[in-house]
């Protein structure tokens, strides 16, 4: 098996939590840990000192890779010049090397110059984008210059197309993703975002989130013990925005008090949305049922896998920002402890929760359905053992750094034979 020297440039890493940041560095690990060498570079304002410090001394294959984006005149006249140089900048080689010629770009020309600098250095074998990021385009200007082939990994509402960002917007990360050799789709679903874009044929494919070493880890230490059966414990790790549904579960939770059925939910995560959520479950006078417990990472947060019954998730389109769940590692990761889950038929959710076997999938939006369904989990102690095991063996065998970063390194190295094979013998390639 070929061995690969793999660059990622990640303006979305560590110690920022998210799923992003959580794949790359599960994905490193994987190839890492199948013979590939990896160096990670992380991307951070050179004000960010706290966040480099923490890079330099994290792993010895991460470095953090200081950015400053060019600024633009503050005048509208002036920023729409400038928009118009970006979009000649992407035009052709010749272009680009006039306008750069320009002041508006001093930062990312130093930017460049030190990426550059590490290629010749590091000599990779592949160049990764850890998501589309719009200002790092004039690093794959580089690259394209160096007939250095990159990939890009697709999540999410990123890849949406927002005209009225501008033309420039549309062209600068329209370069990104037309001009990659591959893009790894974390799911059907944000492939099918993607050809919007109206991308090559085969450019893109699917390759899923994997979990961390570190939640097979803790999910090994422990059996799972699907809850107590007098009680549904709930719970709900994640960023607290309107697209997860938090609202959908505190309505369906009113239904089952109603009903008279016991449970305790735990929410872990913080976001926009605490204040009017809070307010939601005291409207719903469910106080003394639903407990925040803010951002929750480490240990505090395998205590609340390991004590779940049933992990819920109704996430739904937030058509106000063009966002949808990408694919929804928080599921996977609660199938590692064994938990099943209840999650919406939105976006990538039902690659994450296959349905009647890992978990069931409810209609978005619907209070109603997700009340059925969790009181069925309820009922029937069995049927949610049966798919807590179901969930726990599909994650460890699917899902592990390993099997996705084998699925990873066969992308990239199929391209780079499809790479070869168009160069020829005698024309230069990377």
């Amino acid at each position: 098996m070929q061995k690969n020297h793999v660059l990622f440039i990640a303006s979305d890493y560590k110690p920022w939590p998210g799923g992003i940041a959580e794949y790359l560095d599960a994905l490193a690990r994987g190839l890492i840990r199948l013979g590939d060498t990896v160096k990670v570079l992380g991307v951070v304002h050179p004000e960010e000192r706290e966040r480099i410090e923490f890079l330099e001394r994290y792993e010895p294959w991460v470095m953090p890779f200081p950015i400053v984006r060019d600024k633009k005149p503050a005048n509208w006249l002036g920023r729409k010049f400038v928009s118009l140089l970006e979009i000649l900048r992407c035009s052709s080689p010749v272009c680009r090397r006039a306008v750069e010629k320009t002041s508006f770009f001093e930062a990312s020309n130093r930017s460049i110059v030190k990426l550059e600098s590490l290629l010749s250095k590091e000599s990779p074998t592949a160049v990764v984008f850890g998501h589309l990021d719009q200002k790092l385009y004039p690093l794959a200007l580089s690259l394209l210059e160096r007939q250095l082939p990159f990939g890009i990994i697709a999540h999410d509402y990123e890849i949406c197309q927002y005209p009225k960002n501008g033309r420039n917007d549309l062209v600068t990360r329209g370069l990104l993703l037309k001009r990659a050799s591959w893009i790894a789709a974390n799911s059907q679903s944000t492939k099918l975002l993607l050809e919007n874009w109206r991308l090559s044929p085969g450019q893109v494919q699917v390759v899923h989130c994997p979990i961390s070493e570190e939640v097979i880890r803790e999910s090994t230490a422990g059996e799972p013990t699907s809850g107590n059966d007098d009680c549904l414990n709930l719970v709900t790790i994640c960023r607290l925005v309107r697209g997860k549904g938090i609202d959908i579960v505190i309505s369906a939770l009113k239904i089952l008090a109603e009903r008279g059925i016991p449970f305790r939910y735990e929410i872990g995560g913080d976001g926009e949305e605490r204040q009017s959520l809070e307010k939601l479950v005291d409207e719903m006078g469910l106080r003394d049922k639903v407990h925040f417990q803010g951002g929750v990472q480490g240990e505090s947060k395998w205590r609340l896998l390991r004590q779940g019954n049933v992990f819920v998730m109704p996430s739904r389109i937030d058509r106000r920002i063009n966002w949808q769940e990408g694919f929804g590692i928080a599921f996977v990761e609660a199938a590692a402890f064994g938990v099943p889950a209840v999650g919406s038929r939105s976006g990538g959710i039902p690659e994450a929760v296959v349905d009647g076997e890992t978990g069931i999938l409810v209609p978005e939006e619907s209070s109603g359905d997700l009340a059925n369904a969790l009181i069925f989990l309820y009922r029937n102690s069995e049927a949610r053992r049966r798919m807590g095991a179901a969930a726990r063996e599909r994650a460890r065998s699917q899902f592990s750094p390993e099997v996705i970063a084998a699925q990873f390194r066969e992308l990239i190295n199929v391209s780079a034979r499809k790479m070869s094979h168009s160069n020829g013998p005698n024309r230069p390639h990377s």
